[in-house]
């Protein structure tokens, strides 16, 4: 999966991001899988290397199997420390967390942010980027990230955590954009959203694929259709494989719900922040338009 599709994720997106508003991804990587077999928490191999020259990678990805696998590339947001602990995934008991996106002005609100939270979500946050304090805000609705929890949980904590974002960015006066396509995993379950308070653009993209099995044979890398509910579903940044046409996007500001019965369910997000800036948008533009 990392390794041999057509813009697979390290060889081709890494260096050569095609959707993505930053083509070069070189601040780090992380890899996280799950061994059921074994236990429910995950196991997570992260570095600050780019993806393309670090061999343990790719000598990890020839050996791993998992029935369910988060990869991650990084881009460093400005002013942001190139470190181990802000490579993605982020995890905390048996959840698993990323983020692909940028909080705008993320200073104005880490403090007030911070108070909010519980002393297993507080601790939980090893780091300094924007994408682990989210992951903080999210555990302060879990109850016990340590035990079994199910996908109600994670979809719930992921609309908590969304409103409070919200209300931290309308508290402390926060004017520039933020852009969220975030993905939470239980091991067996996904809840993803796809999301930006700006208005005036779109979101970064998000795209998904179902089939009966996803399989690389030689150079040819495709899903394999079914006819029945799904056996295999993949969520990416940007299609991977050559047919195109296997791809499906991820509506705007919107979360999907791949639950444990690999169903997938999707539902509109709509935050107070988003109208509280298009509003001040269209003040700023209404004197400029009188005035022509």
């Amino acid at each position: 999966m990392l390794y041999k599709p057509k813009y697979s994720l390290v060889v081709a997106q890494s260096m050569h991001a095609a959707e993505m508003s930053v083509t070069v991804n070189g601040d780090g990587f992380g890899l996280g899988w799950y061994q059921p077999e074994i236990d429910n928490e995950p196991c997570v191999f992260r570095s600050v290397k780019p993806s393309w020259s670090d061999a343990n990678l790719r000598s990890l990805s020839r050996k791993v199997y998992s029935p369910l696998i988060f990869a991650h590339i990084r881009a460093a947001s400005p002013g942001s420390l190139v470190e181990e602990v802000n490579s993605h995934p982020f995890w905390c008991g048996n959840l698993m967390f990323m983020h692909n996106g940028l909080v705008g002005e993320f200073g104005k609100i880490r403090r007030s942010l911070l108070r909010r939270l519980n002393d297993t979500a507080y601790d939980a946050i090893l780091g300094s980027t924007d994408s682990e304090h989210l992951f903080g805000l999210f555990l302060n609705h879990i109850e016990n990230p340590h035990g079994n929890v199910t996908c109600d949980e994670m979809r719930y904590a992921m609309s908590k955590m969304l409103e409070d974002f919200s209300a931290l960015l309308i508290e402390n006066g926060v004017k520039s954009h933020a852009y969220l396509n975030l993905c939470v995993t239980n091991g067996n379950s996904i809840v993803s959203v796809r999301y930006t308070t700006n208005p005036s653009v779109q979101p970064s993209t998000l795209y998904y694929m179902y089939g009966r099995e996803y399989h690389c044979r030689e150079d040819y890398c495709k899903m394999e259709p079914s006819d029945t509910q799904p056996t295999c579903i993949v969520l990416a940044s940007e299609p991977f494989t050559l047919r195109r046409s296997d791809w499906f996007k991820v509506g705007r500001n919107s979360m999907m719900v791949i639950d444990e019965t690999m169903r997938i369910h999707f539902s509109d997000v709509r935050l107070e922040a988003e109208s509280a800036m298009f509003d001040e948008n269209v003040a700023a533009v209404k004197p400029q338009v009188k005035a022509g």
